[in-house]
């Protein structure tokens, strides 16, 4: 039926449920709030991640975005010898730097390569990879210490490729560096030590003194673009780097370089497997002129293992016998080595462990790190003690029997016997004679004289249970001693002490306790280091003397300078260190062979021994001691008289006359003396140079150690005194050079072009005139040593003469004083 009321809307038919849509817009409303909720929300979050939270982190990476913050280093200071010579320097360099965070992935391998092509093969493209990989990283050093030609290469490189790929995918800056060399290699490296690959002082003076040659690093702030470019027309803050300071050393590289080619020779020569030490010091100021530690190492490359027996070891699949012996006298009878001892086997584990210890120990400065046992030398010490104490004087004699000396208190178990070396008997004598006979009954005596209580003072008083104060890291302070109480409980404790064979001190120690005993009683702190300077040569730091203490009298030391003195002699058979004598200087001396206790006996049942020398000159007026001490010598006669003695006086041939130390007045530098026949009685080239050393000449070996088979001049030929005599331990054929003209020349630099080129000169005439004649024509061809006559005259009257003079080498003539080998034993 039709609607009847087409304009009445309220019949017009609607949903079926009104409640649902009503419904429908509820949860609509309430999933928008909800939406419009929760992203406020999350956004007042982010705000409060940004603004509060997060802050700082985000302020900081903001700052680096806009901020180009770069530290400048400064440049190492050098170290220089005495005399300036260059031992240590930094070069410039540059790191090539990386910001992996902002480097592409998909170039890394490929710049990778190129990096390392780029390099010549200092880094491999695996390590450049896995640098640049580090996504999360904004500094990684790719290269370090390249060159600068090498760094714009790569610099470019990086620039090409961002070109190519129209946007930064290899984020590369360059920061300047330097890097440590060593211009003499090995030469006084177990002093100056080394530093590492980030440039730090590792070892010896480069460790020791770091903080003073490092200097402070400068530090450049400045703005920059998005891309990391800097901001030319932006502020900046630069603050430049201070540069480190320099060493001056007081080691003179003269002395050093003699001190070291004695010390290489007698290693080798007498087959020394625990190495072996030197030094030269100034006994009044503790000034350190030369410091070796022998083999040593390079430290341009101080990882390498120098020493071929070392080498020989870890190259060794099973170790002999022998091996096994060497690698104990070298590195110690550790827990460590336990295994390797055992079985002879170095197993992969064990080769990293054992190739760390001979790095280690190469690296060692033996005069302060390592401890001996100083036998006789310490007898000094006691005599010093004796007389300073008032307890007795040089004129107290004891007796030295056959049957030695006994200690028993009692029981079988505590009973012991000691002798003299080799058993002799020295029967009644004084402190002098004891001195140079080395009576270890004597001292014995003179030891249970002092008794515990004096003897531990004087024992404290001369530094031996302290370390010396030297200027140089990881001196060792763990010496073994007996304190007074140790010493009053039982005789044998004094007994061996009194003779330096219960106690152990390092090297450093003893030559620092000698030279308080002869510079009138004054224990004085070593050093190395003379003066600090900056890079203008202004002197910042002078390391002056040091005085501990004063320890004897300087009558007591000039009573024992005395002594000593009769113990090197003039060479004469009855002094036991004749051995260090040199002709012209007043040298005194004592020797010291002592045993290792801390090793097991040798399989001949006897001791391995450390034997060391001691010598000062001028001996009546104090200056230089010459202390050398060599560890496990494997020689027939290992007597410090026999072996040591002559390494001592050979040095003192060469540095005495260097230093222009004062000559003995009764010396004649005018006279002229006899060669003596050194190759007929086969004289190995330590005797051979003794002999030498006796007479008042100069010596050279023209090759390697071992018996002297030639020598020139010859035997018996009359040469000026102070002349050099050549020696040949291969060879029988002369060694020619080439005569220099000298003529015009002062007599005195005359004599040295002469010496230079090998050939020996007698002047005739006043030595500070000109040179008007010599007696052998410049260039003619003469065997070296060969003695040529130059004559020279005022100026006014130098006129050169044609004359060619007459050559001293001819008309040789017998030595009436050639006398039979002088290295018989002495009683240490």
């Amino acid at each position: 039926m039709a609607n009847k009321y087409p304009n009445d809307r309220s019949q017009k038919p609607g949903p079926e449920n009104p409640g649902a849509s009503n419904a429908m817009r509820i949860r609509t409303l309430i999933l928008v709030a909800a939406f419009l909720i929760f992203g406020f929300g999350l956004l007042v979050y982010q705000l409060y991640v940004l603004q509060i939270r997060d802050y700082e982190t985000y302020r900081v990476d903001a700052t680096e975005q806009q901020l180009s913050d770069t530290t400048i280093p400064s440049t190492r200071g050098s170290i220089y010898s005495s005399t300036g010579k260059l031992l240590a320097k930094s070069s410039v360099v540059w790191n090539i730097v990386a910001d992996p965070s902002r480097c592409s992935a998909e170039y890394i391998n490929q710049a990778s390569e190129k990096i390392a092509e780029l390099t010549g093969g200092a880094v491999t493209a695996e390590s450049v990879a896995s640098n640049l990989s580090m996504s999360d990283k904004k500094y990684r050093v790719l290269v370090r210490g390249v060159d600068m030609p090498t760094a714009e290469a790569i610099l470019q490189y990086a620039s090409d490729l961002n070109k190519q790929a129209e946007t930064t995918v290899l984020y590369l800056y360059t920061e300047q560096s330097s890097t440590r060399e060593y211009p003499y290699g090995a030469f006084l490296s177990s002093v100056l030590g080394f530093t590492d690959s980030s440039g730090a002082g590792t070892y010896g003076l480069e460790y020791y003194y770091n903080d003073i040659l490092a200097g402070t690093p400068g530090r450049s702030v400045s703005l920059q673009s998005a891309g990391g470019v800097d901001l030319t027309d932006a502020e900046s803050d630069y603050h430049a780097p201070i540069d480190g300071l320099n060493l001056n050393l007081c080691i003179d590289d003269n002395i050093q370089s003699i001190v070291e080619e004695y010390l290489q020779q007698a290693i080798v020569d007498y087959n020394v497997k625990s190495r072996a030490c030197a030094i030269v010091m100034n006994v009044n100021t503790g000034e350190i002129l030369a410091m070796a530690s022998m083999n040593q190492f390079d430290p341009n490359d101080p990882n390498t293992i120098y020493d071929s027996e070392m080498q020989s070891i870890l190259d060794s699949d099973t170790l002999t016998a022998e091996q096994i012996d060497t690698l104990v006298s070298r590195l110690g009878n550790t827990s460590t080595l336990q295994g390797i001892i055992e079985d002879g086997q170095i197993s992969d584990d064990e080769y990293s462990t054992l190739q760390g210890m001979m790095r280690e120990a190469q690296w060692k400065n033996k005069t302060i790190t390592e401890l001996y046992y100083p036998g006789s030398v310490f007898k000094l010490v006691t005599a010093s003690a004796a007389l300073d104490s008032g307890i007795m004087d040089t004129s107290q004699q004891f007796y030295c029997g056959m049957e030695g000396w006994t200690i028993n208190k009692g029981s079988k178990l505590y009973e012991h016997t000691y002798h003299c070396a080799n058993n002799d008997a020295h029967g009644w004598q004084d402190m002098a004679t004891a001195l140079n006979n080395s009576c270890n009954i004597y001292f014995i005596q003179v030891g249970l004289s002092l008794g515990p209580q004096v003897f531990y003072d004087y024992y404290d008083a001369f530094g031996f249970t302290q370390r010396t104060g030297v200027d140089l890291p990881n001196e060792t302070r763990w010496m073994i001693y007996h304190n007074e109480e140790e010493l009053a409980q039982t005789e044998a404790n004094l007994d061996s002490s009194s003779f330096g064979q219960a106690q152990t001190c390092t090297p450093l120690q003893m030559a620092t306790a000698v030279a308080a005993v002869v510079n009138g009683g004054y224990l004085v702190t070593p050093h190395v280091v003379d003066t600090i300077t900056d890079q203008s040569g202004n002197v910042v730091t002078s390391v002056d003397t040091t005085i501990r203490r004063q320890v004897i009298s300087e009558e007591v030391s000039a009573e024992v300078r005395s002594m000593m003195e009769q113990v090197v002699g003039k060479g004469q058979d009855t002094s036991s260190g004749r051995n260090a004598y040199v002709a012209g200087y007043r040298i005194g001396g004592k020797s010291g062979t002592s045993e290792n206790l801390g090793r097991d006996e040798r399989a001949d049942g006897d001791y391995y021994k450390q034997i060391s020398f001691t010598a000062v000159l001028p001996i009546d007026d104090p200056e230089i001691e010459v202390f050398v001490m060599m560890d496990d010598p494997r020689w027939t006669n290992d007597y410090a008289s026999q072996i040591v003695a002559p390494v001592v006086g050979n040095i003192i041939s060469e540095v005495a006359p260097y230093l222009g130390l004062e000559r003995d007045p009764e010396y004649d530098t005018g006279a002229t003396v006899v060669v003596p026949d050194v190759v007929s009685r086969n004289n190995s080239w330590v005797n051979a140079q003794v002999e030498m050393n006796k007479k008042g000449l100069a010596h050279k070996l023209v090759e390697g150690t071992g018996t002297v088979v030639h020598q020139y001049p010859a035997a018996g030929t009359v040469v000026p005194v102070g002349s050099t005599v050549y020696l040949y331990t291969k060879s029988t054929t002369d060694t020619m050079v080439n005569v220099p003209n000298v003529v015009g020349k002062s007599g005195s630099f005359a004599v040295q072009m002469l010496s230079a080129a090998g050939i020996n000169a007698q002047i005739s005439g006043d030595e500070n005139a000109l040179v008007t004649s010599q007696s052998v024509a410049e260039g003619t061809s003469v065997a070296m040593g060969t003695v040529i006559t130059i004559e020279t005259a005022a100026p006014e009257s130098s006129e050169p003469s044609s004359d060619s003079g007459t050559d001293t080498t001819s008309g040789d003539t017998a030595d009436p004083d050639a006398s039979s080998d002088s290295t018989a034993t002495d009683g240490e």
